[in-house]
């Protein structure tokens, strides 16, 4: 199982400043209980977007009601791949 203060300090790490976002926890822990492989292999497609598709995402996700700015929606995908690379799949 992940744990809170271990993905506090690899986001810390990645952005190189302090992380702390508790909903962004809780997106990991959602994401680590999808079981659907389809689920799955979409998430994995995500984390391998470049700027341009990001940029696509971002406003597919705006449509939908859901606002992030361009470092929300990296943050976002950071958290995705770290869910990933903690899965049993």
């Amino acid at each position: 199982m992940v744990n809170k203060k271990e993905f506090f300090q690899y986001m810390s790490d990645l952005y190189s400043e302090e992380y702390k976002d508790n909903e962004g926890y809780k997106t990991l822990k959602k994401i680590l209980k999808i079981t659907d492989l389809d689920k799955i292999l979409e998430l994995e497609e995500i984390t391998e977007f470049n700027k341009d598709q990001r940029l696509v995402y971002r406003e597919n996700l705006a449509n939908n009601g859901k606002e992030l700015t361009p470092f929300q929606v990296d943050q976002y995908i950071s958290i995705i791949d770290y869910a990933l690379s903690h899965m049993d799949i």
